[in-house]
């Protein structure tokens, strides 16, 4: 009785070494999700590549009569960011740091997650290799990178269409499956496999809008193809070295492998802020120019498919409501709301799950960074209000204009 018994035991054990060693990463990110989320310490994922700049580009600080927004404004900030458990809030007018607070758990140099934030850098990076002559024009076929699509009807997905999230490709649905594709294209070690699975949904490309991640995935990776260098080498290059950044951690599906690009980019919070002068400043930043004014605007344009969506960026003046297309609950939003629309209407916007964001409002020079625990089931609580924190500043500010008027 007792041999058989060990031959299917070590027959078992023998199927679930060949199982795991086939996709190492693939069980331990597995594994790894179910106990992530942490809403005092930095969130990492490994494996990651480190990039860093020089650190280089230093805003300076109002002193308290400087000041163009209220004290009690940002009483009230701070307040609403303590609420939703933030680590990082940062508000900067005409180039100058009007607050900078963070939580008691946390420190200015720390390293905060992006989640989908990330992917606003892709709508920067494509406008880069169309000026660097690496991409002919946002029109062109991914086909044409993504060569396993090339005699693929996939492969006829354009480069527009994959940033404003209009491709016309099917959605991985949320699954607990470890051998299912929705969990295997952001935790396997052979996430490209995955990625390159997607199937086509039953929509044509540009006749609606659909946020999916797998879109900024494959944007990654036409860049990648396009230069034939790593990501984490053209982030350094192209936009962190540029803009005095200081350092920054890339998630990749293994050691060495490929890059998320949908997500998963740790940097500290002032590094956010660079971005976001840079994006403000229709791409300069640091006395170096990142990217063309006339590509930022582009990127900030509404799509045909939605009002709110341009180049992986959001727009607050085609706010639409929630249980819409728009984003909201069950968009990876984490039970976001809006109560009311954006304050200024040329208000624009990054945003990551747990409520990530560089809120940018071109008409009074205004930037606000609000960051937070990014992992786990819930990494916020639900009701978090998407337009709270910058219309507060924005009021604030007006509230400031009026009295120094008088």
């Amino acid at each position: 009785m007792r041999k058989p018994l060990v031959w299917v035991l070590m027959g078992g054990f023998l199927v679930i070494s060949v199982v795991y060693w086939q996709d190492p990463w693939l069980w331990r990110n597995y594994v790894r999700f179910f106990s992530s989320g942490d809403p005092v310490n930095v969130e990492i994922l490994i494996p990651d590549e480190g990039i860093r700049g020089d650190g280089s580009f230093v805003l300076p600080v109002a002193t308290p009569a400087a000041r163009t927004i209220p004290v009690e404004t940002f009483a009230a900030m701070h307040d609403y960011a303590e609420e939703y458990g933030t680590h990082a809030l940062i508000t900067v007018h005409n180039g100058i740091i009007q607050d900078e607070w963070y939580a008691d758990h946390w420190q200015a140099d720390q390293l905060t997650q992006s989640q989908s934030m990330h992917k606003s850098l892709m709508g920067v990076f494509v406008g880069i290799a169309i000026e660097d002559g690496m991409i002919d024009s946002v029109d062109e076929p991914v086909g044409k990178w993504i060569t396993e699509w090339a005699n693929d009807s996939r492969g006829e997905i354009t480069l527009r269409n994959l940033m404003v999230m209009s491709s016309g490709l099917g959605q991985y649905e949320f699954s607990l499956n470890p051998f299912d594709d929705g969990v295997k294209w952001l935790n396997s070690g052979r996430s490209i496999e995955a990625i390159l699975r997607t199937p086509l949904a039953d929509w044509e490309q540009g006749s609606q809008w659909d946020y999916n991640n797998i879109n900024s995935e494959l944007l990654g990776m036409v860049l990648e193809r396009a230069y034939g260098k790593r990501y984490s080498e053209l982030l350094r290059d192209k936009l962190w070295a540029p803009m005095g950044g200081d350092r920054a951690r890339v998630h990749t599906d293994s050691p060495g492998g490929r890059a998320y690009t949908s997500c998963c980019l740790a940097a500290p919070a002032m590094d956010w802020v660079r971005v976001g002068m840079m994006l403000l400043n229709k791409g300069e930043v640091n006395g170096h120019r990142v990217v063309s004014e006339q590509w930022i605007e582009e990127m900030i344009q509404p799509s045909q498919a939605a009002s709110f969506y341009g180049y992986q960026v959001w727009l607050g003046a085609g706010t639409p409501p929630l249980g819409m297309d728009g984003y909201g609950e069950g968009r990876g939003s984490s039970g976001a709301i809006v109560t009311e629309p954006f304050a200024a209407q040329d208000t624009w916007m990054t945003w990551g799950r747990g409520q990530q964001h560089v809120y940018i409002v071109p008409s009074e020079n205004l930037i606000v960074v609000r960051l937070g625990p990014a992992l786990g089931r819930e990494p916020i609580k639900p009701g978090y209000d998407v337009p709270r924190l910058i219309n507060l500043a924005v009021r604030g500010l007006h509230k400031q204009e009026m009295a120094g008027e008088q």
